[in-house]
């Protein structure tokens, strides 16, 4: 009988584990791979192979009997997800690493190492389901990492499993612990694993100096309100995002203002109520569609991984655009997000989010 292999990304964290336990007591001949992504490893926690994480993933394999081997990505890493992140976050815009990760880094060589090898399928830990080429919510909805996902197509999803998809958290945590497995209780790893302590702004605006970009990292400027007057000044517009109410420094008439948008070629900051913030309509660009067939009137659209998802007509606006309209207005879509569009539990594709229609029409807004 000809062997059944099967590549299992194994970070170290608790959903990996039991993923490969899953895979394996299907039979498979089972390569766990663990990526190093960060070259100095004070930061990684979780998914970028900091030497507790290869440490951990090690010992799982040693308990299940599975060879397991560590790739090193971290130039990569470095040049496709961190760079991009410092560059869109310095443009005012709010960049997902994590879809970044999954598409250029994660399953980009996963599959590739798989197919090199002769797998016949690659395994990872992510909370979705994918079935038939399509791609599917998880089953546990608070652990849903469907949106991260998107930008996988059918000829991918046809060699992908995701084991713990059918499961809620705590299943996957008592099969570990039946298991004897390492990482059972070992806490969830960060969203943004490369920042130290989640203080992405620091982080930016350490890697700006770094790169001698000082008047980015530390540009002050004025705080306008939505007609450009001025209500006073801030330290640097990196300090700021779409929504933010407190740490403004206004007083009296302005206090219940809101961070509407951010012009760093000015390095001002606009300010308004909040209301502005309200869109009625996206425009999502970078399209990947993974649904199969053309893409429905009416879907659910998701601005943010935590966001309830919202009804939406689509209507296409150009080669490589989509306009979301929300029956409800939908607060803070951020460009440089992603937006997915679901349908039910199917996930449809997505794109990055390149600007929002408030509700106050633009001339009211004084935005653009």
């Amino acid at each position: 009988m000809k062997r059944r292999l099967a590549v299992v990304a194994m970070s170290g964290g608790v959903d990996s584990s039991v993923a490969a336990a899953l895979i394996a007591e299907q039979g498979y001949e089972v390569a766990g791979v663990t990526l190093k992504l960060l070259p100095r490893l004070e930061t990684g926690f979780g998914c970028c192979g900091s030497p507790a994480d290869i440490e951990d993933a090690k010992r799982v394999a040693e308990r299940l009997g599975i060879r397991h081997y560590v790739m090193d990505l971290s130039v990569l890493f470095e040049d496709q997800v961190i760079a991009s992140f410092v560059r869109e976050y310095a443009s005012a815009r709010t960049p997902n690493p994590c879809v970044e990760c999954n598409r250029s880094v994660k399953f980009g060589h996963l599959l590739a190492l798989a197919r090199a090898w002769g797998a016949d399928i690659l395994a990872t830990g992510h909370y979705a389901r994918a079935e038939g080429g399509k791609l599917l919510r998880a089953r546990d909805e608070g652990k849903d990492q469907s949106y991260f996902l998107y930008q996988l197509r059918a000829p991918e999803l046809s060699s992908v499993r995701f084991p713990v998809g059918e499961l809620a958290k705590e299943e996957v945590r008592a099969k570990a612990r039946a298991l004897g497995l390492a990482t059972a209780d070992k806490p969830e790893s960060q969203e943004i694993c490369f920042v130290p302590n989640r203080d992405y702004r620091s982080f930016v605006r350490t890697r700006l100096e770094a790169e001698e970009s000082p008047a980015a990292a530390s540009a002050g400027g004025p705080i306008v309100d939505r007609k450009g007057r001025p209500l006073g000044r801030h330290a640097g517009y990196l300090d700021f995002t779409v929504g933010q109410r407190r740490g403004l420094g206004l007083s009296g008439g302005s206090a219940a203002s809101y961070v509407v948008a951010i012009r760093p070629e000015t390095s001002s900051v606009v300010v308004g109520p909040e209301e502005i913030l309200y869109a009625r309509s996206i425009d999502v660009k970078n399209l990947s569609w993974c649904g199969g067939g053309a893409f429905p009137e009416r879907v659910w659209t998701r601005i943010r991984h935590r966001h309830r998802p919202a009804l939406s007509r689509l209507e296409r606006v150009g080669e490589d655009t989509l306009r979301a309209h929300f029956e409800e207005p939908q607060r803070a879509p951020a460009p440089g997000q992603a937006a997915v569009f679901y349908e039910g539990d199917l996930v449809l594709g997505g794109g990055t989010i390149e600007n929002a229609v408030s509700c106050v029409e633009k001339k009211d807004a004084g935005i653009s």
